[in-house]
Formats: C-alpha cells, sequence, structure tokens
C-alpha cells in the first residue's frame, strides 16, 4: 500500500493528470500503476534529503512500561554538604508531570534544579532518558526517607519508590558532596549586548574507578542571557582549587547579557561518566571492564551585575559593536574608475567581541556619491566568531570626476575594558574618477538611493519655504498636540468601556435567558412593593374598595412566580395553594377567603358591611405578605 502511494506522487510528478480522488481510491491510471508482481524499491535520489533523514532515524519508544529510579546524590553526606535528590524515567521530558508539592518529611527541604532529555538505544527504538534533579537541604544529623508518590507519565499515574540519604557530622570517611558545574567569568565590568567566554569546569570525581568522559547538552538556563552552543571548546587541563590542583574538564562557549540588572543564571549539563570494574581471576575475560553512565550535572546559581552601554561618550557609527577590535587597510576593487561607474570597497575588522553578529555602518547621503546598503560577509555567525574577522563591502558610484578618495565611514566600538567608546573610523582610499563616456555630466545634488531603513526614495525635491497665506487658519487653544494632553489617556479608554459595557450587558441577557424565574421574582417583589403602597394608602384614607382590590392584588403579585401565571388570572385558591397546610386553615387562610370574596363582591355588586372591618386586617395582611416575600 504505502508503494502505491509512492507510485502516485510519482505519476504526479511526471504526469500531472492524476486527481485526488484517484490517490485516495487507488484507481489510478495504467501509466501509473506499478507492475503487478514486482517489489520495487523507491530511489534514493529522488526522495526529499528531509525525508531520508525522518526514515533513517529510528523511531522513540513511547510504549514501553514507565520506570522511575529515585536515589539521593550522594547517599551519605556532610552536614551543609551539596545535596540532590534526582528521578530518572524513561519518558519524555514533555509528558511527566510532577505533583505541586513532594511530600519532603520534616527537616528535609526540596527546589526545582535542573531538568533534561537524553536518548539511548534500546533494540531497534531510542529510549528516552529524563533526569529531574532537586536540590535538597537537610537541617540536622540522621537519616531522611522520601516516602514514596505518585506522579504521571502519559497520562498514567506511575509510582516514585522511596529513597534514603544519611547525614553524618563534618569530616566523616566515605562521605562526599555531589557533583556540580564551576562556573568561570571573565573579570571586570559586563555590559549588555557584550559576549563573554563562559567557563564550565567539571571536575573528575574523586571515588576511585570513575572518571569523567564528557559533557554533552550544556544548557544556560537565564532568561537574561542568550547562550550560543554552536561556538564552544573542550579540553581537558588542571584546574587549582583551595591550593590544590585537580584534573578536569573545561568547556567553553559564549554567552550574551541580554538585559541589565542583577541576573541569576544556572549551568547544567550531562556527564557521561565511565567505571573501571575489575574482574575477578579465573573468569574467561581477566583484566578490566569499562561501563559509562550519563547523569545530569549542575552548578549553582550565579549572580551577575549587567550594566547598560552609557550613552555619554557614544561617538558616530557606534552599531553595537562591543570588545576590542582593529581595522585593517580598506580595498577598492579598481582605483580608477569612470563617473557614473560602481566600485566595490571591502573592509575588514578583526578582533575579540561580538564580532559575529557585528553590524556594519551605513554611509549617510552625500551629493557626490550614490550609495547602496552595505553587503554582509555570507558566512555563518558562528564561524565568524570562531575565526575572529569580519568582511562586508559598500558598493558605491561616483557622480563627479572631482573626487580624489572614497568618503570616510564613521565607525565605533565599546571597550569594556576601558569602559569608554573607540573611534575606528574606516578612512578614505585615494581613487582617480575619470569624466563620464560621451561628456556626459551627472548632476551633483542627486541624493543617494540608499538613505537609511526609512529614508526616502530618490526623486524627492528640496524643500522650499511656501508664501505667507492669504486668511488665516483655523484658531486653536493649544499648539500642545492631542497626544500630549491631559485628557487624551482617558479618551483612550473609551472603547474599552464601551466594550466592557457590552460584554457585561451581553453578559446579563445571557444569564436572564438561562434563568427566566429571576426576572419573575424581580417583577413580582416590585409589582408587591406597589400593590402594598397602595393598600396602606387606601387604609390610610378608609377607602375599603381600594383596600381590598390592592390587597388581592398584592397576594396574586407574591404568589404569580410559583404558579408560573400572570397575577390577574390567579384566584383564591392558587393563593391558598402558596400557603403552608397549617395557615390554609388557619387565620392567613380564613384573611385571604375574605379578601377575595369582598373583592368578586366589589366587582358584582358592592362591598357589603364587611368591607369596612377589612380595613383593620392591614397588621395580618402586612405579616402574610412579608412571609409571601421571603419566598421570592
Amino acid at each position: 500500500m504505502v508503494w502505491r502511494w509512492v507510485a502516485a506522487l510519482a505519476g504526479v510528478l511526471c504526469f500531472g493528470s492524476v486527481t485526488m480522488a484517484q490517490l485516495a481510491t487507488g484507481a489510478l491510471p495504467a501509466a501509473v500503476q506499478p507492475p503487478t508482481g514486482a517489489q520495487p524499491a523507491p530511489s534514493a535520489a529522488k526522495l526529499d534529503p528531509l525525508l531520508q533523514l525522518m526514515n533513517s532515524q529510528p523511531p522513540i519508544d513511547t510504549e514501553s512500561p514507565v520506570t522511575v529510579q529515585a536515589e539521593f546524590d550522594p547517599p551519605v553526606v556532610v552536614l551543609g554538604g551539596r545535596l540532590i535528590y534526582r528521578l530518572t524515567l524513561n519518558a519524555m521530558n514533555e509528558a511527566i508531570k510532577l505533583p505541586d508539592k513532594l511530600p519532603a518529611p520534616p527537616g528535609l527541604e526540596l527546589s526545582p534544579a535542573g531538568r533534561g532529555q537524553t536518548f539511548a538505544y534500546g533494540g531497534p527504538k531510542l529510549v528516552p532518558r529524563t533526569t529531574i534533579n532537586f536540590n535538597a537541604r537537610v537541617s540536622s544529623l540522621g537519616s531522611f526517607v522520601m516516602p514514596s508518590f505518585v506522579l504521571t507519565a502519559y497520562n498514567k499515574a506511575v509510582t516514585v519508590p522511596a529513597a534514603r540519604v544519611t547525614v553524618v557530622p563534618p569530616g566523616t570517611p566515605n562521605a562526599a558532596e555531589a557533583q556540580r558545574l564551576l562556573v568561570e567569568l571573565p573579570p571586570g565590568d559586563i555590559y549588555v549586548g557584550q559576549t563573554l567566554n563562559l567557563r564550565v569546569v567539571a571536575l573528575d570525581p574523586s571515588q576511585p574507578g570513575l572518571q569523567l568522559q564528557g559533557l554533552s547538552q550544556v544548557q544556560v538556563n537565564g532568561e537574561s542571557f542568550l547562550a550560543d552552543t554552536t561556538v564552544y571548546r573542550v579540553r581537558r587541563e588542571a584546574v587549582v582549587r583551595d591550593g590544590r590542583s585537580y584534573p578536569a574538564l573545561v568547556y567553553e562557549l559564549t554567552l550574551t547579557p541580554i538585559r541589565d540588572g542583577t541576573n541569576t543564571f544556572t549551568v547544567q549539563a550531562h556527564a557521561m561518566v565511565s567505571r573501571v570494574i575489575q574482574t575477578a581471576p579465573g573468569v574467561v575475560f581477566q583484566g578490566s571492564v569499562l561501563t559509562s553512565t550519563s547523569t545530569l550535572w549542575e552548578s549553582d546559581p550565579v549572580s551577575v551585575v549587567v550594566k547598560s552601554l552609557p550613552r555619554e561618550g557614544q561617538l558616530p557609527g557606534f552599531t553595537g559593536a562591543i570588545g576590542t577590535f582593529a581595522l585593517e587597510p580598506p580595498r577598492l576593487s579598481t582605483n580608477t574608475v569612470r563617473a557614473g561607474e560602481p566600485v566595490t570597497l571591502t573592509v575588514t575588522i578583526r578582533g575579540q567581541g561580538n564580532i559575529g553578529r557585528l553590524v556594519p555602518p551605513k554611509l549617510a547621503p552625500m551629493r557626490e556619491w550614490q550609495v547602496f546598503p552595505p553587503s554582509l560577509d555570507p558566512t555563518p555567525a558562528y564561524v565568524i566568531q570562531q575565526r575572529g574577522s569580519c568582511t562586508f563591502s559598500y558598493t558605491l558610484i561616483p557622480l563627479s570626476d572631482r573626487i580624489k578618495a572614497t568618503p570616510a565611514i564613521p565607525f565605533s566600538y565599546f571597550d569594556p575594558q576601558k569602559a569608554a567608546y573607540i573611534n575606528l573610523t574606516i578612512p578614505p582610499v585615494p581613487l582617480t574618477v575619470q569624466p563620464a563616456l560621451g561628456g556626459v555630466t551627472l548632476a551633483t545634488p542627486v541624493p543617494s538611493s540608499f538613505t537609511g531603513p526609512e529614508e526616502t526614495s530618490p526623486g524627492e525635491r528640496e524643500l522650499v519655504l511656501s508664501g505667507l497665506a492669504e486668511t488665516p487658519g483655523r484658531r486653536v487653544r493649544s499648539l500642545v498636540p492631542w497626544q500630549e494632553q491631559h485628557w487624551f489617556p482617558i479618551v483612550q479608554l473609551l472603547p474599552a468601556l464601551v466594550m466592557g459595557g457590552l460584554w457585561l450587558w451581553d453578559r446579563r441577557r445571557r444569564y436572564f435567558e438561562q434563568h427566566p424565574e429571576v426576572l419573575l421574582r424581580r417583577q413580582a417583589r416590585r409589582g408587591l412593593r406597589r400593590q402594598l403602597r397602595l393598600a396602606r394608602k387606601a387604609a390610610a384614607e378608609g377607602d375599603s374598595s381600594r383596600f381590598v382590590a390592592a390587597a388581592v392584588e398584592a397576594l396574586r403579585e407574591a404568589c404569580a412566580p410559583h404558579a408560573a401565571a400572570t397575577p390577574r388570572a390567579l384566584v383564591c385558591s392558587d393563593v391558598l395553594a402558596e400557603l403552608p397546610p397549617a395557615a390554609r386553615v388557619g387565620p392567613d387562610g380564613e384573611l385571604v377567603r375574605r379578601l377575595f370574596a369582598a373583592a368578586d363582591a366589589r366587582r358584582f355588586g358592592g362591598l357589603g358591611a364587611d368591607g369596612a372591618e377589612l380595613l383593620n386586617t392591614r397588621p395580618q395582611l402586612e405579616r402574610l405578605l412579608r412571609q409571601l416575600k421571603a419566598k421570592l
């Protein structure tokens, strides 16, 4: 089936007549169908190189059961010594999720440290190996046990085994500290954008039989620094610490701070440590066996004070070059040229610093020259940084035969050792310019075709003052621009307020659509207050007819939301149904019946003698209405 797809795609490239429907159904033309019974092999020359690389890589094992190894490094540590709690899993780093807080016992504090991933060959697949370190701190002597807990890998629960560490007094034999990386920065002040030579020193393990073979995946952890791991040097040398010499592996790379202030970073790397195991005499293979393990080492946090480049004393032509540089004599493609013909000026700068990211200075517009943007060196930045020299060129067109030399190009750099800007202006180069062919005279005040990234192209006219206006223009109260006046920020908030109001209104509308009973209860409370106010006014005036009508309407308003009906559709039985069973046969139920009976009598023939007595039931009515209102 795979070959059929490959053959189909090859047919599309050759004939261009295979449709997507034919590819999906397998109904290919006869010219595209592979011969039956053959076992063709696709030509490697016709495959995409990226596809070849992807196909040549073994798959990653993500289906095997995840196992966890938990340990303290070292298992026996002196009080106050460096201690690492390490988890090692055969799973991808992105698929591992730790609990928010580890169940550390009292007296043992854990803080997150380095986290890295490597791969190892495990048969036909690559087996991922993720290491997670925690800095451990103990407060007293004794034995501490990190209990077992559960983490998540590939969305499955994995149990981490328990681990034990023993803390002994200083000076106890066979007690050590966890291996760490030592970080060395060059002396002197450090500035933003400066390229630093960072030395990462890894001392050989002090235990017998262990030897450091190398470091891999060296990584600088810090948001304020940019590490270039493409340019590095590794060598072995003796390092002096506390008056003693230790064999060590030194890994040098470049580091560039990108933010001023006090910044902190750490360095981590996978250390390949080999162990020599002596075999017992009498076995088939006598001698020593070499085994290697990869362990994640890291350094202590390093705090660096990074300064901003000073603004005082900045010279023309400064484009961010920081370091120590020297200028070679510039070279011209030819020393004799006619007016209007191009000439190339090549400039080479050597030195130490951020030369790999050096930006060449630009030429300002000139009347007698047409200049173009400088051509950068196409060599990769890490190669330029490694060789210590950068070359760029300018294309210049002289427009007059009176020119005797190329223009001087302002250029400067900042020397962090001297804390000052150094002038490195590209000097003029003698040039003989002959008149243009055919006696053509070139206009000298021609603007440059390149005057900067935001300048205009040739053809703009010279600015000329216009005459006086014949009539006065529009009067203004102030010459201060709108964006600098005090009311301008408030105006900018109006769209946000309008959008916020619309959002709140829509949210309220959606809420009432989902909960219409809220509106019904709100309308019922409003109608109840209105009818109760009318009933009180009628009782104060002695108008029993209006009192009875307002009381009945108040009862209907209080009970309408529960009956899911309009208030005027409720009758006496509907109101009695909303009362408790004991109140229906009690004085409250009798009051409701009397009020509805009086209301019916008022509609069909007058209140009668009972109308005046109902005015005295006002306190009982208000108490009943308060009970019904509490249910809304």
